[in-house]
């Protein structure tokens, strides 16, 4: 068994430390913004073009 001996000014370190934490949390939550990104608009086109030919099993390879 360990026992850890905290000085005043640790301890007073220790309470600055969570209270940074705490804070630094509060900003986040209250500042950061999330957004969908927008990216490009999905058309019928643009699906049938991510789809490629597809595979044909019938299809010989020197085709």
């Amino acid at each position: 068994m360990v026992i850890r001996w905290f000085s005043d000014a640790d301890r007073q370190d220790m309470a600055d430390a969570r209270e940074e934490r705490r804070v630094l949390a509060a900003l986040d939550e209250e500042y950061t913004t999330y957004q969908e990104d927008p990216g490009i608009p999905v058309t019928e086109w643009l699906v049938r073009w991510m789809a490629g030919p597809g595979i044909d099993p019938g299809r010989r390879r020197d085709e």
